[in-house]
This record gives C-alpha cells, sequence and structure tokens, in this order.
C-alpha cells in the first residue's frame, strides 16, 4: 500500500511510512485534535470488505480497546469504510524486539528478566480477560525510548490469516518459528499457547539466535512438534543450570505441563537466575 503524500483520514494526519505488510500499512501519524503523535495501520479494503472480517472487526477491537495494561500498546480508536479498516495505536518510538534483537547476540540476564516481566504481566492481564495472543513473537513487541517492552498486534490481524488459511488444504495459523504443537496439530489455544512462545523468546535473548537457526519453514514446524529446545548452557555455561529446566518447562510439547500461567514463568525465571524477585503481579504498576 503507497500514499504518496501525507493526508488526513478521519482527523489523523498521515506522516511517515513505518511498515508494511501483506495486508496493509502503519503509518506515523498527527491525531491533529490533540496533536498527537499515533501509529495508524490501515488494512487494504479488499480484505476489511470480507463479510467474516467485517462480522468480526468490531467485536474484536472493543475487546482489545478494553484491554488496560502499562506493557500492552492501547488501541486509541477504530473504525471501518469501504477505503479500509483503520486502527489507532501509541506510537511506539523505540522500534521492535525484531529490530533490537539483529545483531545484538545475547542478553544480559538482568535485562532479559525485566523484559520478561513486562511481557508476563501483561500475558497475564490478556489472559485474566479470556485473550490469548496466538502470535508471540519479537516483531510483536515493541519498544519505547527507554527500552520497557510492550505487547501488541493482538487478535484482528489474525482473523485476516484465520480467513486466508481456512482456504488452504492442511495449512496451520501461527509463524512457524514460534508456533506450538497444539497449533501445528490445529487443536484450540489456550494461555499455555503464549507461555511456549515465550519459552522460545527467552532461549532466544538467552542465547542471541532462535532455537532452530538456519531451518526452513517446514522444517521449523516439524522441530516445534518433535524435538525439545536445545539447553541454553551448551552456549553459555556460565549460567545456572536451572535456567534449562524453566525453559523446558515453558515449551514442553504437552500445554498442560507448562506453567499455569505467565507470572509464574516469570518467577521461576528470576529464581533460576537468582536474581532478587520482582512482584511480576504489579510490574504493571511500573513507570
Amino acid at each position: 500500500m503507497a500514499v504518496t503524500t501525507p493526508q488526513a483520514i478521519q482527523g489523523y494526519e498521515l506522516e511517515v511510512l513505518i511498515g508494511e505488510g501483506a495486508y496493509g500499512a502503519v503509518y506515523r501519524a498527527r491525531q491533529q485534535a490533540v496533536d498527537r503523535q499515533v501509529a495508524v495501520k490501515i488494512i487494504l479494503p479488499e480484505f476489511a470488505n470480507r463479510p467474516e472480517f467485517i462480522r468480526h472487526f468490531k467485536a474484536e477491537a472493543q475487546l482489545i480497546a478494553q484491554l488496560e495494561h502499562i506493557y500492552i500498546v492501547p488501541l486509541y480508536d477504530y473504525w471501518r469504510d469501504p477505503q479500509g479498516a483503520y486502527l489507532v495505536m501509541r506510537l511506539m518510538k523505540g522500534g521492535s524486539l525484531a529490530e533490537a534483537l539483529n545483531g545484538s547476540g545475547p542478553w544480559e540476564s538482568e535485562d532479559t528478566a525485566g523484559l520478561v516481566d513486562q511481557i508476563a504481566s501483561a500475558l497475564e492481564a490478556a489472559h485474566q480477560q479470556g485473550i490469548v495472543h496466538r502470535d508471540l513473537k519479537p516483531a510483536n513487541i515493541l519498544l519505547d525510548e527507554q527500552g520497557n517492552a510492550y505487547l501488541s498486534d493482538f487478535g484482528i490481524a489474525k482473523e485476516l490469516d484465520a480467513e486466508a488459511e481456512a482456504t488452504q488444504t492442511g495449512a496451520i495459523l501461527g509463524t512457524p518459528a514460534y508456533i506450538t504443537p497444539e497449533q501445528v496439530q490445529s487443536q484450540p489455544v489456550t494461555p499455555q499457547t503464549d507461555i511456549y512462545a515465550l519459552g522460545v523468546l527467552l532461549y532466544q535473548l538467552l542465547v542471541g539466535k532462535h532455537p532452530f537457526p538456519d531451518s526452513s519453514n517446514a522444517e521449523l514446524v516439524v522441530k516445534h512438534l518433535q524435538e525439545a529446545l536445545p539447553y541454553v548452557r551448551d552456549y553459555r555455561p556460565e549460567l545456572p543450570a536451572a535456567l534449562d529446566g524453566v525453559i523446558q518447562r515453558a515449551t514442553a510439547k504437552d500445554p498442560a505441563d507448562r506453567y499455569p500461567d505467565a507470572v509464574a514463568l516469570a518467577v521461576d525465571f528470576r529464581r533460576a537466575l537468582q536474581l532478587q524477585a520482582e512482584p511480576v503481579s504489579y510490574t504493571h504498576l511500573r513507570a
């Protein structure tokens, strides 16, 4: 999608294209009424006008707008018209975790624990309202200018994925690098689905690479279904042995064998690192 010159849409002046994908684009924009910079996601009309999307869009957007948590990117506004569907969100100026991980190497233990605290508390808030993210990955974790992490991209775009995948025999829904065994087998997703993906992300942060690097999408799907993650200590022997127990439990193939909730994972992670425990249940109160 291309907008060649800045234009106003419903009181938002589009300024700079900051990302685009198969279904549309995201722009930095200025909300004219309050002179505030925001991010506007525009879903192209050929997708936004599909009957199934129209049927779910308003309900999904209302649900996401109600997710009030300091580490969840807030949805300020939304609407749909024949020209497309529009989502207005807080502008995150620190980019994505995917960008931060590009060439960064392994993260320090305390930095990893801080990110896990924030994302785990955001996931717990969503799970308590019956919302499973279903696509937790570095591209869907955004950063502010101080490096704090925020969960983004709930629900609505996935309705487009689900509709597209439903037309393909044998297709599965999810990002292959972080997909769970239950998603591969088209089983119901639960909060433990997000916990699995968070365990994969933990490994990537601590080691500096994905647990199954240089694998094709098809190979990733098979490995997530059949293979346990490698051990972190194979690459970083200086780290506590208990860390591998935490990651292996988080990424157990059977969802029933994973942590009961995201906060339990975060607490156990800090305990394994022998770091001072933080009140993870209340990390949303931190500045």
